[in-house]
């Protein structure tokens, strides 16, 4: 792959998901009392934090499942699809997640289905151990139970009954940190200002402005997969994206697409906080869309 080639990756890396999570603060959360030498699952979160592989994967699948009555891929194999992540297990888990956002359930796209899958199969070698069971799960979403919601999860569901062990890891999810801003727009008193804060930094993260210019402009398959991406994102937020997106039609108005988003998302997320805060002061505090919150549970088979 030639200079030209990775720069083009990296644009696509950073406008899809904003998945630079290089480098990313990772917190460690660690249980209160220590645990028993052969279950501690604070064990796992370090080896999760101090681990790294280099993972390769492929976009095919953000093509392949594409509804191509929006955008037309025509053809979804090749070395153009091809890509390598760096980075510890933590990141690559925060990465998977952030990719595999979904709204009410529906996932936005699959350009980092394969990602994903071999995040958790490295996840899962990693911390295989026959004296325990394992169970990692990563999450991110703008704040708990929010509509928009990514998750990726490796190893089994314990029992019922079994004696668990449990730390957290805190990594950057690559989005703007909103809290503050969501925090200050309270003190009006409003659940619009404070969703239109958090819809503001969701859109930025997503679709950062000058990113997204670049790869819209950028070749195949880049240019089509953020197409599908925005519009597909548009949609189910409730904003049709058509006349300001468009790559066949010459269409890469960033900053009007962006704003219809930010309305879009800004009426579904102030109207959700209202059924699910008390206070606009409350759904502020839970703002966290530049997490995402990795949990370790270990238990005795």
């Amino acid at each position: 792959m030639d200079v030209t080639d990775r720069g083009v990756s990296s644009v696509l890396d950073a406008t899809l998901f904003a998945l630079f999570v290089g480098g990313a603060i990772v917190t460690l959360t660690l249980p209160a009392a220590p645990a028993p030498d052969e279950d501690r699952a604070d064990a796992v979160a370090d080896t999760l934090v101090a681990t790294t592989a280099d993972v390769e994967y492929t976009l095919a699948p953000g093509a392949r499942r594409a509804n191509e009555a929006r955008v037309v891929f025509p053809w979804t194999t090749g070395p153009a699809f091809e890509r390598t992540a760096h980075g510890t297990l933590a990141e690559h888990l925060a990465t998977a997640t952030v990719g595999s956002v979904a709204v009410d359930g529906q996932q936005v796209g699959h350009t980092y289905d394969d990602l994903a899958a071999r995040a958790v199969a490295e996840t899962r070698n990693a911390t295989r151990n026959r004296h325990q069971r394992v169970a990692v799960r990563a999450v991110w979403e703008p704040y708990p139970e929010a509509p928009l919601r990514g998750a990726a999860t490796a190893g089994p569901t314990p029992p019922p009954t079994a004696d668990i062990h449990a730390a957290r890891l805190t990594v950057d999810s690559g989005m703007p940190a909103t809290r503050a801003n969501a925090l200050a727009a309270a003190e009006s008193g409003s659940y619009d200002a404070v969703a239109a804060a958090v819809a503001d930094g969701v859109v930025r993260g997503f679709f950062p402005p000058n990113a997204t210019r670049h790869a819209l402009l950028a070749d195949y398959p880049v240019n089509r997969l953020v197409d599908y991406r925005y519009r597909r994102f548009g949609s189910l937020v409730g904003a049709d994206l058509s006349s300001n997106v468009s790559v066949a039609d010459n269409e890469r108005n960033v900053t009007g697409a962006n704003a219809q988003l930010r309305a879009a998302l800004t009426e579904r997320l102030a109207a959700d906080m209202r059924d699910r805060f008390e206070t606009p002061r409350a759904a502020a505090r839970a703002v966290r869309v530049g997490d995402v919150r990795i949990t370790v549970r270990t238990w005795s088979p």
